[in-house]
């Protein structure tokens, strides 16, 4: 089942509750006054502006994706099934080349394991933890290409007049 995080940065306050969920999890933690001194999590999703209007770094999950090419030991692998990128920590020699390869700076290096580290979707979670940090909706789950779909109907509402009149 194809599953992939939306992003709708009209609606992103840059309140970052969607990384530090993520952080959270990846050092298996749930409250942050819980977190020792010394724990600090790989960047799996960080947050960052593009010509003043926020956007998430984050994998794409490329169907073509290049950090699975330029993979020298197939770490990272194309799961058809997800429909997603997903990276195999224990294979990683933490090279960097998919970090090099990728366009949208979703990978980073986890120095304390030495390996690089990125999204994976959360395929364990429902909905994943960033998604249920978000509290305005920037980021959503996604399942196939609905999103994209609702967006083409409302531009072309937008576009002939149609405010729902309908």
């Amino acid at each position: 089942m194809k599953r992939t995080l939306a992003f709708r940065p009209e609606r992103c306050l840059m309140c970052l509750s969607c990384v530090l969920a993520c952080q959270l999890k990846a050092v298996g933690v749930e409250d942050p006054r819980d977190l020792l001194p010394a724990a600090k999590a790989p960047r799996r999703l960080s947050m960052t502006f593009v010509e003043g209007t926020p956007w998430a770094e984050c994998c794409r999950h490329c169907l073509r994706a290049p950090c699975v090419e330029a993979c020298i030991n197939g770490s990272l692998v194309r799961d058809e099934e997800n429909s997603a990128v997903l990276h195999h920590a224990e294979t990683c020699v933490g090279c960097g080349s998919c970090q090099l390869a990728c366009p949208f700076n979703a990978l980073s290096r986890d120095e304390k394991k030495e390996c690089m580290v990125k999204c994976n979707l959360c395929l364990e979670d429902q909905p994943p933890q960033c998604v249920l940090a978000c509290q305005t909706g920037a980021l959503a789950l996604s399942r196939g290409d609905g999103y994209a779909q609702e967006k083409k109907r409302n531009y072309a509402k937008e576009m002939t007049g149609d405010r729902g009149n309908g």
